[in-house]
């Protein structure tokens, strides 16, 4: 007979799909313990035992058998009903609990699941000798060193989920179900490899404040996000506070005056299932003024018949100081959001003709949905 106290072994596992699991299982409130499993031809782990407490593994079998590879928001989804989820990337910096606020927020009114990932870096390995009974002391060191790096990210990971549930109690962060899922690689990758894996709904990104963009030019990796990922992103400035969801009811698109923004408007509509907003549209393609005011009037007409419970506006600034005017008009019109559609463009335009998008983000401190078209 089992002794309850004791624990058994669940799986054997890789060590990073170990630890996977066992993010999942601890999110479920079960007592996991991983336990290194050595090969008699190697001296470094090459696998992980799950364990876990008897009582808890028939919770733990639906939990492997209601999702394939183990990923957290697959198998969170399954479970609670969920049909999307709403990736929140965190890097448990001052404005990663700010972005985990508004992403649940977010994820409330839209109705998905939440998941709060975190990457991690691991050292490079050299290539393995061909000669499989020879292993460099130096191999092992680097292995030894890729786990330490992991269970370093894991344990700030599980902190931060402990965090977030201390501030669900507060009331300061909306108390829904939530996952963690912890990646390895560079940031903006494994950003991009989790949209690519299981597309999410939303991605909701803490961005730095104004004057330290200017810092960051050159490889932030919001702006990496925002011009390659094919899925809407939500950026959140730093110091940003939004209250309900409901309150920001004035947005500004910039429009290209094509079939793009028919689509961008009506990805936000479906997404926030109709909601009553004012939107202003404003023309970014520079031709002749009488030309731009005719196209961007025919545009509002034709959204304020198709989506009548926002009300469509337009305003058309002079071409000549376009951004002065912008910046003047956010505040005047009491503007809540920037909405602006995104196409996908090669590395080489990212660099010398920056999108609107990735413009945007560097110039201005306000919050901003960037829809992909």
């Amino acid at each position: 007979m089992i002794d309850i106290d004791d624990f058994i072994t669940l799986v054997i596992h890789t060590p990073t799909r170990a630890q996977s699991l066992k993010n999942i299982l601890d999110s479920h409130g079960m007592e996991v313990r991983l336990e290194d499993f050595v090969s008699f031809k190697s001296p470094v782990a090459v696998a992980q035992r799950v364990k876990i407490r008897p009582k808890d593994l028939p919770l733990a079998l639906k939990i492997i058998e209601s999702g394939e590879g183990y990923s957290p928001a697959l198998i969170e989804m399954k479970m609670a009903g969920m049909s999307g989820n709403l990736l929140i990337p965190v890097d448990f910096s001052n404005s990663s609990m700010m972005s985990v606020a508004i992403g649940f927020k977010l994820a409330r009114r839209i109705g998905v699941h939440p998941v709060v990932m975190h990457s991690y870096v691991a050292p490079v390995f050299k290539p393995m000798t061909t000669d499989e009974s020879i292993i460099d002391d130096s191999e092992v060191l680097e292995a030894e060193e890729s786990k330490d790096v992991r269970d370093i990210a894991a344990q700030k990971l599980a902190k931060f989920r402990n965090e977030i549930k201390k501030c669900q109690l507060e009331g300061t962060v909306p108390d829904i179900k939530f996952s963690i899922s912890l990646q390895e690689g560079v940031a903006e990758e494994a950003i991009l490899n989790y949209c690519r894996q299981t597309p999410p709904v939303l991605v909701a990104m803490a961005t730095r404040g104004k004057d330290k963009k200017e810092e960051e030019l050159i490889g932030s990796v919001t702006a990496e996000v925002l011009d390659s990922c094919r899925v809407p992103v939500f950026t959140v400035p730093e110091d940003c506070h939004i209250d309900v969801i409901e309150d920001i009811v004035h947005l500004m698109m910039f429009c290209n005056l094509d079939q793009h923004d028919i689509i961008t408007v009506d990805a936000l509509m479906r997404m926030f299932d109709y909601p009553k907003c004012i939107i202003t549209l404003v023309p970014v393609i520079q031709r002749r003024a009488q030309k731009v005011k005719d196209k961007i009037e025919a545009l509002r007409d034709f959204f304020n018949t198709n989506y009548p419970t926002a009300k469509f506006k337009t305003f058309v600034p002079d071409a000549k100081n376009y951004r002065d005017e912008i910046d003047l008009a956010i505040p005047k019109k009491g503007v809540d959001l920037l909405i602006v559609p995104n196409k996908k463009t090669n590395v080489f335009s990212r660099i010398f003709r920056p999108t609107i998008a990735h413009k945007s983000l560097f110039e201005r401190d306000m919050p901003m949905l960037v829809i992909p078209v």
